[in-house]
């Protein structure tokens, strides 16, 4: 298994990779592409949410805590009195720091359902549906830019693979498909409940919608010579 470090340090590379070509050809924008290369660094370490000893996990925790509330809140600038709107932070971030994050770090067993490509096509989904319906993102730069915590996510799991082989046996580890994998062995129902989750979530997400060869034509310019020599 690899480490947060190294974990952290393979998705900014991998997602940079990506990233650079798509600002330098003009399909995404300054900001869009420091947000591509946070949604791809995030993914990237997504996957250890459910480990209970992760360090960096507890205090990924603890700043979502604060800041989620502080995110909804912004909704309500200006509709409620600046005290009222301190209190309501302050009691919805001790409400998620003891019941919703502790609860999931309960619930999920390391290497479990969360640790899945399913899962993580999933979270793809609901953000690509949070950046085109609150955000307003047209739908090619909401699949495009949600593409990238799928791609963390996704590498996350291959890293973890490659760190399963033992390379100067050429042997397999016991955690050897622990990893990459499409459905939890141990959790036949949460395995049937996350796919129901993935097809109900698709009718309401920009991909319901999508011509991709529209998705297609925005990257082109990705491709031009002059872009790549």
């Amino acid at each position: 298994m690899a480490s947060f470090g190294q974990h952290l340090n393979i998705a900014v590379v991998a997602t940079g990779v990506v990233v650079v070509p798509l600002h330098a050809s003009g399909v995404l924008t300054t900001y869009q592409a420091v947000l591509a290369l946070f949604l791809g660094v995030v993914g990237g370490i997504l996957p250890d949410l459910d480990s209970d000893n992760s360090k960096p996990i507890q205090i990924g925790f603890k700043i979502l805590s604060i800041f989620l509330p502080l995110l909804i809140l912004l909704l309500f600038v200006g509709k409620m009195a600046l005290l009222k709107t301190l209190l309501l932070w302050i009691i919805l971030t001790i409400v998620l720091k003891l019941t919703l994050f502790n609860v999931l770090l309960k619930l999920t067993v390391h290497r479990g359902l969360f640790h899945s490509v399913p899962m993580g096509f999933l979270i793809f989904e609901l953000l690509s549906l949070l950046f085109f319906e609150y955000f307003h993102y047209s739908m090619q730069h909401s699949l495009i830019l949600c593409f990238f915590i799928f791609y963390g996510f996704i590498i996350h799991l291959l890293l973890d693979e490659v760190y399963s082989v033992n390379l100067e046996g050429m042997k397999l580890k016991r955690s050897f498909g622990t990893a990459f994998k499409f459905y939890e062995k141990n959790n036949v129902k949460g395995t049937l409940l996350l796919y129901f989750l993935i097809v109900v979530t698709y009718f309401f997400t920009p991909l319901r919608d999508a011509n991709f060869l529209h998705v297609v034509d925005v990257i082109k310019p990705v491709f031009r010579p002059e872009n790549i020599f």
